[in-house]
């Protein structure tokens, strides 16, 4: 997939599902999930996939560093907006790449590694960013680290339910369809 889901550029999934914000991020999560299956590797291959959609995580350029780390910090592939996630852990027009990397990191690593990650990621951004601080980044570094290791624990069937949850809008503007 790529483009912006619903921007009218090439994407894989059918018209009829194309959504932007939260709910495109929960569609294509649903989506994951069911083509996953119940097998012993599906939360992997649901984390896989999500990861490299929408944070650009691609595990084959690890022995590239330089070009790793340049995608993590760029647009990823599949952009949906904002629209639908709670302000609070909301920095930029790409939430769903921040909250899917440390998706990634909590279900990978341990707990304190991941938080350890998610904080020299952030440093990195100060510096990087000159002097610029985003506590809605780290509060949702927070959150993906929290569904990292539930879909460890739980498989990957609880991550639609934990995102409905977790990072709608508080004033409803979340999600359409919160059962899922």
């Amino acid at each position: 997939m790529t483009g912006m889901i619903g921007s009218g550029q090439a994407s894989t999934e059918k018209p009829s599902t194309h959504r932007t914000g939260l709910d495109g991020l929960l569609v294509a999560t649903h989506a994951a999930v069911a083509a996953a299956g119940a097998g012993r590797f599906a939360a992997q291959d649901v984390i896989a996939r999500l990861s490299e959609d929408f944070a650009f995580i691609r595990l084959q350029d690890l022995r590239r560093p330089r070009r790793f780390l340049r995608q993590m910090a760029g647009a990823p592939p599949v952009r949906v907006g904002a629209t639908g996630f709670d302000p609070a852990l909301v920095d930029d027009l790409h939430p769903a790449r921040h909250y899917m990397a440390f998706v990634f990191v909590g279900y990978w690593f341990p707990a304190v590694v991941a938080i350890l990650l998610l904080w020299a990621w952030e440093v990195a951004g100060f510096i990087r960013y000159r002097g610029a601080w985003s506590w809605p980044d780290v509060r949702m570094g927070y959150v993906g680290i929290r569904h990292g290791r539930y879909v460890r624990y739980f498989g990957a069937g609880i991550l639609p339910w934990l995102m409905a949850r977790d990072l709608a809008a508080p004033d409803g503007g979340g999600p359409s369809s919160r059962a899922g």
